[in-house]
């Protein structure tokens, strides 16, 4: 057999309600060229890794499954991991295990772009958005770019239209691997490291948005995203961009004396305790906003509306 074209990334982990519709996702898809799943189960306390196993006998040439019996998340070394497993891909894929795909035509309307063009870093689509048991919650999530318009954007498209790829409609180049990785190394972080991963491939080329609703992403409460109070991901963003700051390229630095303006963190916080009804800690944050922003306070929530969105 030939070299897989593509890798595609999908981490499970107590999925055993969701994990078969993911997989089911991957293995519709109609290409061309050959393919393969990396599906690894972070040592799962239910039947997760039960269901990715009959999956791989039933599917050996797509299903690669890997089982761990110690749980990497909790190490701080599971996207390391994932990144070895697919390290020489061309392209890779990701779709985690409480997602799925819905276009079987996916991933090949999004190879044929980016091997038309060499510039290209990523291509991304638009998705559905679902509850716990699969019920859609909107038919297109919407603001992945501005108005929504099939095209090629560049980082400033990226920054300054608050750009939101969904993390299981994208496919992206692998090239430049090791100065990519020493990038996520130094921006690693625990709750934006696919925004900080698509800054860091669109410094090296653009990204190209299809407006088509591939698949569906799923709002699962007991993920990492909806697990940690909205204070605590407030706080830690100033951390987080500060060290996409860091990375940026010489052309970017207007972007990155932005990142390292820590004033809207105070706008962000006033959303934050807002969120969770903490009305004091609100306040003082309102009192803080005040001082470290006189006279642009109105200024700063608008041009940062969007980053506290993604924290």
């Amino acid at each position: 057999m030939n070299k897989p074209l593509v890798y595609i990334e999908c981490q499970a982990y107590n999925h055993a309600g969701y994990i078969a519709k993911c997989l089911d996702g991957i293995v519709m898809q109609k290409t061309n060229f050959q393919f393969v799943a990396i599906v690894h189960d972070d040592a799962s306390q239910d039947e997760t890794p039960t269901i990715i196993a009959a999956y791989a006998e039933k599917y050996p040439d797509i299903i690669k499954p890997i089982l761990s019996k110690e749980n990497k998340y909790s190490q701080g070394i599971l996207d390391d991991f994932m990144h070895e497993q697919c390290q020489d891909a061309k392209y890779v894929a990701i779709c985690e295990g409480d997602d799925y795909w819905t276009d079987p035509y996916k991933l090949q309307q999004q190879i044929d772009i980016l091997e038309a063009d060499e510039t290209l870093m990523l291509c991304c689509t638009d998705c559905s958005v679902v509850d716990n048991h699969g019920e859609i919650l909107k038919p297109q999530r919407g603001g992945v770019v501005k108005n929504g318009i099939t095209g090629r954007y560049n980082l400033r498209d990226f920054f300054r239209d608050n750009h939101q790829y969904p993390t299981l409609t994208v496919v992206y180049r692998n090239n430049h691997p090791s100065e990519v990785r020493m990038m996520i190394e130094q921006t690693k972080n625990q709750f934006l490291s696919d925004w900080t991963q698509w800054i860091i491939l669109m410094t090296f080329g653009d990204a190209y948005f299809i407006d088509e609703v591939t698949g569906a992403y799923r709002i699962n409460p007991t993920s990492v995203t909806h697990t940690v109070n909205r204070v605590a991901r407030a706080k830690a963003s100033v951390d987080i961009c500060k060290k996409v700051a860091d990375v940026l390229p010489e052309q970017y630095a207007d972007i990155a004396a932005d990142l390292r303006d820590t004033r809207w963190v105070w706008v962000s916080l006033i959303f934050a305790y807002r969120a969770e009804k903490r009305y004091l800690g609100m306040i003082g944050s309102i009192i803080m906003a005040c001082i470290m922003c006189p006279g642009s306070l109105w200024r700063t929530v608008c041009r940062h509306k969007g980053r506290r969105n993604k924290v």
